[in-house]
């Protein structure tokens, strides 16, 4: 009997690790920089834009996971600036660790991550943005890729909310 419980409480800690230790798919993630002599073994995952064209090395765990991202608004189009654009709305822990981070390291660069595929960069810029719990992402206009990113978001939101 002994040995079943000890065998059990074994399982149970390791499943429990393993969901403790399991890399994010999916949120805003700082972009880890280092000098090209050194090797990226151990100081994070490489991840790649939808077209393969850029590489990122950022850390396991987001600045932001998804499981923060409370709601999306609908896009828009301006037309005058030629942009597409929408909002994704965060808790106020998820941005109160953003403003804490580039308030402590003002250069840090942000990357959106959605589904291991990197969408874009994030300016750390707009501050506005950041005192109404927001982050707008933006396009050129009628952009495909910002379609295929607001589907995205919207899914895993309401995936969450069910």
């Amino acid at each position: 009997m002994t040995c079943r419980c000890v065998f059990l409480l074994i399982v149970i800690g390791c499943i429990t690790c393993s969901f403790t230790y399991a890399q994010e798919s999916t949120g805003i993630f700082a972009i880890i920089k280092l000098d090209k002599k050194y090797k990226t073994k151990g100081y994070g995952r490489k991840v790649y834009t939808r077209n393969n064209r850029e590489r990122f090395l950022i850390p396991d765990q987001a600045l932001i996971g998804s499981a923060q991202f409370i709601a999306i608004r609908p896009m828009e189009h301006d037309l005058r600036a030629l942009i597409s654009y929408f909002d994704i709305i965060v808790s106020a822990e998820g941005m109160m660790r953003l403003r804490n981070t580039i308030t402590a390291l003002p250069d840090t660069e942000l990357i959106l991550l959605i589904d291991n595929t990197v969408f874009g960069r994030i300016s750390t810029r707009s501050e506005e943005d950041f005192k109404l719990n927001k982050i707008t992402i933006a396009s050129p206009i009628k952009d495909i890729d910002l379609q295929w990113a607001h589907t995205q978001l919207e899914e895993i939101i309401k995936a969450r909310e069910k």
